[in-house]
């Protein structure tokens, strides 16, 4: 018996096998076959029909587990699931096998002498494993019938009296005997038989095949003497004792080696022989060799320890699907979508949303047609009836002919980040409108603190107009201090206005070219570079993602600080990129005053300025600005430096492109004042 409880095809096939030895007439053979599939719990009904080429149709003759309607005759022509079942397995002289249906041709030395039905009410239908072991048994039952077939023949129905029923009932036993030894000789199986001192009084050739010997090396020997081992040898004896003791068949496993094809699994019964009296008088036995069937239950049992293994160190829903995902055989929803432990149809109606039932499917028929994983995020039906998203992921299990056998899947919750997604769009779309009304606000409150300072700075100026010779030289001075004081505010306004500004968005870039950036920034800074005789150098810049006038702003700020700083001397600046991972590096160098490097973390944040104003003019917004500029560009921004060893500005931006412009620079990209 199988772990199910139901025998497995290989016994029901086996006992076919052995109950067709006594058999003495066509009809009792076809009979028998039918009651022992049936009772079997394998099959809902077994049925034998006898093909007739002159009607194109098959007749019942035998049937069992089977209802009245179910035994019209099969016309091969008829457009029905049995009638292009049991036509092709005519055709083919092979077994058909539908979803819960399977026809067995009975084929005998290319002689058809009908057809065995089987159904099922399985879930699952017939199984690939089945189709062998069913075919053989096609082969022993046409063997059958053909030899049951030919002792009627022989009968001759004129003669009569005690010669006549000594002649028939010699030719009877000599067709039993042509069936026992073809029967035997033709299974797969190994049949044999001991004396009550366990020694071979028959063996099959399969047997034979096994031990590497022939029939006369055999026969008479003892286990032992056939090359079993000792605990094999007594292992068999003990249960021979036991067979004769009780006079009941055992069954039994074994594993040891087959002579060519090394360790195999066997299954096998000992059954008695009995003599007139009652007593047993020898042991019959079969042996099936089971190693594939073995090695299939074993992956089958791992496959399912390592399913449940995983079901349980994971947090995700675990579920299994029938080849074309017509049926959920099993599902592990850990609360989070009702659990099912048999198969179910509807399971697309009782999980999937309807409003994404459509796109699962479309998805499904396409992994199918390519044999590829299964993805999609879909909303579910969850355990208390609320609406849920899931992320589903299934791949498939395929034979070794490539066939899909089944799904396994996982889906994991996503209620949660779907949730966080819809929130961060809201922020985001909040974010923005706020950002508007803030450049809005600043340009708004730029406007209105300027106009009091230009009023105040116009209106000192006229003071110092009219009445500057009527002035002394302190009141002279004061005016020049609010003048200077009023100038300085609005360029700290008109700064902060900038800093206000620099809010990018990614979806906002585009292509720039850094060549022309530097070209513009030295350009905004021509006073200053003529001022001071500086030299502005560069290497060849790449094309980057961003937002062209910030990209100016920024570098006409570094650039403005490197001359600001320059000391004496006239300022050598230059400006680099190379490529590094997935960033552009770049850097501003110049040969200036320095800074601290205890203060270069310092420099970027607003109004921190390191010098007086009378030593440096300037804001204290500027790199600030600049930080602001690279992180609205996913970058980062450092600086390294040593107190009268220049400074050197480094920024990274992101490569969207992994583009270089060409400027077409010869020499370096040398371009001074």
């Amino acid at each position: 018996m199988s772990s199910t409880g139901r025998h497995s095809v290989h016994e029901v096939t086996g006992a076919v096998t052995r109950a067709l030895i006594p058999s003495i007439s066509t009809n009792e053979i076809r009979q028998r076959v039918c009651e022992l599939f049936e009772a079997s719990e394998l099959y809902s009904f077994a049925w034998i029909g006898r093909y007739k080429p002159t009607k194109e149709a098959v007749v019942p003759t035998a049937f069992a587990g089977i209802g009245e309607q179910t035994l019209d005759e099969i016309t091969l022509t008829e457009d029905s699931p049995r009638g292009e079942l049991t036509r092709e397995a005519v055709r083919t002289r092979e077994i058909a096998i539908g979803q819960n249906c399977a026809v067995i041709p009975l084929v005998y030395e290319e002689s058809l002498y009908g057809v065995l039905q089987l159904a099922t009410d399985r879930p699952h239908g017939f199984d690939a494993v089945e189709r062998e072991p069913l075919a053989e048994v096609g082969i022993t039952i046409a063997c059958a019938v053909e030899n049951a077939d030919s002792a009627t023949k022989t009968e001759s129905p004129d003669r009569t009296g005690p010669e006549t029923e000594t002649t028939e009932l010699s030719i009877e036993a000599e067709q039993e005997r042509r069936l026992y030894e073809t029967i035997v000789s033709s299974t797969p199986d190994l049949v044999y038989a001991f004396d009550l001192d366990y020694r071979f009084i028959f063996a099959n050739d399969a047997l034979l095949e096994m031990w590497d010997q022939t029939y006369e090396e055999s026969i008479g020997n003892t286990l032992r003497e056939n090359g079993y081992e000792p605990w094999h040898a007594e292992m068999h004896e003990r249960e021979i004792d036991r067979v004769v003791e009780t006079k009941e068949p055992i069954r039994g496993e074994v594993a040891f080696e087959h002579a060519e094809q090394g360790r195999r699994i066997y299954d096998y019964i000992f059954a008695p022989v009995f003599n007139d009296e009652g007593d047993v008088e020898a042991i019959a036995g079969t042996t099936r060799d089971i190693t594939e069937r073995k090695e299939a239950e074993e992956a089958l049992q791992r496959s399912e320890e390592r399913f449940r293994a995983l079901v349980n160190a994971s947090s995700d829903v675990v579920y299994r699907m029938s080849p074309d995902w017509s049926e959920m055989h099993q599902l592990e929803g850990k609360n989070f979508i009702d659990d099912t432990d048999e198969s179910t149809s509807d399971w697309l109606d009782k999980y999937i949303h309807p409003d994404d039932q459509e796109r699962v499917e479309e998805a499904i028929d396409e992994a199918i047609r390519t044999k590829s994983t299964f993805e999609l995020e879909h909303q579910v039906e969850q355990v208390d009836g609320s609406l849920g998203w899931t992320f589903s992921r299934a791949v498939p299990m395929l034979d070794d002919d490539g066939t899909i056998v089944e799904w396994i899947g996982m889906a994991s919750d996503i209620t949660e980040r779907k949730e966080y997604e819809r929130k961060l769009e809201q922020t985001n779309a909040q974010l923005k409108r706020s950002n508007k009304e803030l450049r809005r606000f600043a340009h708004a409150a730029s406007h209105d603190l300027q106009e009091p300072l230009r009023m105040v700075s116009s209106y000192l100026q006229l003071l110092k107009n009219r009445y500057g010779d009527d002035l002394d030289t302190e009141a002279q001075e004061f005016i020049e201090y609010a003048v200077d004081g009023a100038d300085r505010m609005r360029e700290m306004v008109n700064a902060l206005l900038e800093y206000s500004r620099v809010n990018t968005y990614a979806e906002d870039f585009e292509p720039v070219d850094c060549e022309t950036v530097l070209e513009e920034a030295r350009e905004d800074l021509r006073v200053a570079i003529d001022e001071r005789d500086a030299t502005i150098t560069s290497d060849e810049l790449p094309t980057v993602n961003g937002d062209e006038r910030q990209l100016v702003l920024l570098f006409q700020n570094l650039l403005d600080n490197a001359i600001t700083y320059a000391g004496d001397d006239p300022p050598n600046i230059h400006v680099s990129a190379e490529r590094r991972d997935d960033e552009w590096l770049f850097s501003i160098r110049d040969d200036g005053i320095g800074i601290d490097p205890d203060m270069t973390d310092d420099i970027f944040e607003v109004f921190n300025r390191l010098h007086a104003r009378d030593e440096y003019p300037g804001t204290g917004i500027g790199l600030a600005i600049c930080k602001r500029i690279v992180t609205a560009h996913n970058g980062r921004i450092w600086a390294e430096s040593e107190p009268e060893e220049g400074t050197t500005f480094f920024f990274t931006i992101p490569d969207e492109n992994g583009e270089r412009a060409g400027s077409g620079k010869a020499d370096g990209g040398d371009a001074s004042h």
